[in-house]
């Protein structure tokens, strides 16, 4: 019951986020103000040669026609303005929708219902369904107008309602049966015809969209990356100081990653890992902690990544048994991740970074790696200096 009930309700659900539902609307807006007033033209020029009826053709239906026209026009009006304005476009779009069904509704039926040349007009609302909403609305769309248009010719053919005979070289076909069920049949097939095409169609853009995005996101990404790998190698042009270099380099990183809190480590000897530096975010330096990480196995998780060489992305610090208890007490247990500095097969030092409010997603993680690379050179760089006394 709980699976048809959100089957059922899958048709209204939107594929797209509201400002691209947004841009869309807006180019359907555009669309209609061409739509229903070309229509009127087309009626008003048969009229003029001579195909419409005489008594359709008169200043009392057109001005019927021209009303319904202005009524649609000064909707299109509310619309754009609301477009703009509306955060959740949802009931704006499907009461548009349902608006625009029932005035092609009424200008088929005004047309000559099973004698109107102008059923086409149903294909613009499916095609718009299958833009704004989903490829199932589409369907939706075409089930609506085909009720609604069914429900037109065979109360007109019981004489419920009267006929509207507006094209004249059509007049008395309605009559005749085979022309009746052919047209009828005919019109409600390609309604659901169109309804996949056009479904088929906006999916297919849709992930045509989505595969851009990700890709521009992607190389985006990349180019801030190597934008951060760039000013981390220019840490060197600017400082000759191993502590000044590791603020410049970790204040980068925070700034990119959006981060809490960066610490650095160095290798001193082979011996020890030397806590150089915790920075947290605004820029400032924690100094209230002090710490030296013996390089064995069992002194845990950050003397095991200058070892193996290897780095980690801790997301649930409390349960994993890679983490220092002791060492914990003092940095803390936010989620992590922790990268080495390798420089040509040799440990540097060790880069961690934390944030309190997520943990480091796979991509961070990624720049992190790359971005210990970097620092290692940097960082060795200034070492060297100082040790052949070029600085």
């Amino acid at each position: 019951m709980i699976s048809g009930m959100a089957h059922a309700a899958d048709p209204l659900q939107f594929r797209d986020s509201q400002e691209e539902i947004r841009r869309n609307l807006q180019l359907i807006i555009r669309i209609r103000w061409f739509v229903s007033p070309s229509i009127l033209l087309i009626m008003v020029l048969a009229g003029l040669v001579g195909v419409a009826n005489r008594f359709s053709f008169s200043i009392e239906q057109i001005a019927i026609n021209g009303a319904n026209v202005a009524i649609m026009l000064a909707l299109n009006v509310v619309y754009g303005v609301l477009a703009r304005r509306v955060r959740d476009l949802g009931p704006l779009v499907l009461f548009q929708l349902l608006i625009d069904v029932i005035h092609f509704s009424f200008t088929v039926y005004k047309t000559g219902a099973v004698t109107s040349p102008f059923t086409f007009l149903y294909f613009f609302v499916i095609f718009s369904g299958a833009l704004l909403v989903s490829g199932r609305t589409a369907y939706l769309i075409a089930g609506i107008s085909s009720v609604l248009y069914g429900a037109m010719v065979i109360l007109e053919r019981l004489g419920a309602i009267p006929h509207q005979a507006y094209f004249s070289p059509l007049s008395g076909l309605q009559e005749n049966p085979s022309y009746f069920f052919l047209t009828v049949g005919f019109t409600v097939g390609s309604l659901f015809a169109f309804a996949a095409l056009a479904g088929f169609l906006t999916g297919l853009i849709h992930r045509r969209q989505e595969e851009l995005r990700r890709t521009v996101g992607l190389l985006r990404t990349r180019n801030d990356t190597m934008s951060l790998m760039f000013r981390t190698s220019e840490a060197l042009n600017r400082h000759t100081d191993v502590r000044e270099v590791g603020e410049y380099i970790l204040d980068e990183l925070m700034g990119f990653l959006d981060l809490d809190r960066a610490l650095l480590y160095l290798n001193e000897n082979d011996e020890r890992l030397r806590l150089l530096l915790v920075r947290t975010r605004g820029g400032h330096t924690d100094s209230s902690v002090s710490l030296e990480i013996p390089l064995k196995r069992e002194a845990g998780l950050t003397a095991r990544v200058a070892i193996d060489q290897e780095a980690y992305n801790i997301r649930d610090p409390e349960a994993s048994d890679l983490i220092n208890r002791e060492l914990a007490k003092k940095i803390g247990m936010n989620p992590f991740a922790i990268a080495p500095l390798v420089l040509r097969g040799r440990t540097v030092g060790v880069i961690g970074i934390d944030r309190s409010f997520r943990p480091v997603r796979t991509e961070e993680f990624n720049v992190l790696k790359a971005f210990a690379n970097q620092a290692a050179i940097a960082i060795d760089s200034v070492q060297n200096a100082r040790r052949t006394g070029s600085l």
